[in-house]
């Protein structure tokens, strides 16, 4: 009985940095970025919001939180938010697999038919509620290309 190629490849990864990704020679900045320095420049309770929304991340399964120059990223297999820390608040963005039309998201990018960036804006801990749980969740799903699976 002949086995089914699965869609999902080999991530790639980059000689110089050892960052993975999910395109061969995916373009990127080579580098060592620390959370504290994506911070640095942001009032303490900017730092306590991303605290919560990794662990809501977390309680989702595994995941690689990769800080960078200007924001820092979740990934599963694919990169699938990223959180951009500003004075006061976090902005960020979620791929989903659907448009998801809500007043939460106040803008919405459609890449390809399964591939929407959703932005968002975080101001207190308060704005992660069971919505933002619930989105955590269908993104990091997208992050393990589930959706590719079907």
């Amino acid at each position: 009985m002949p086995t089914r190629k699965s869609p999902v490849k080999p991530l790639w990864q980059c000689p110089n940095c050892g960052e993975k990704f999910t395109t061969a020679n995916q373009w990127h900045f080579c580098g060592k970025f620390s959370l504290e320095a994506l911070f640095s420049r942001s009032e303490p309770h900017v730092f306590a919001i991303f605290k919560k929304f990794a662990a809501m991340v977390q309680a989702c399964g595994p995941v690689t939180i990769i800080p960078q120059k200007t924001r820092v990223t979740f990934q599963v297999r694919m990169r699938f938010v990223s959180l951009y820390p500003r004075k006061s608040s976090l902005v960020g963005g979620f791929v989903f697999a659907r448009r998801h039309e809500h007043p939460k998201f106040h803008k919405i990018e459609t890449f390809s038919p399964h591939n929407h960036l959703h932005h968002f804006r975080l101001e207190s801990k308060a704005d992660l509620d069971s919505d933002f749980q619930g989105w955590i969740a269908e993104a990091y799903s997208v992050g393990g290309q589930k959706h590719l699976a079907r």
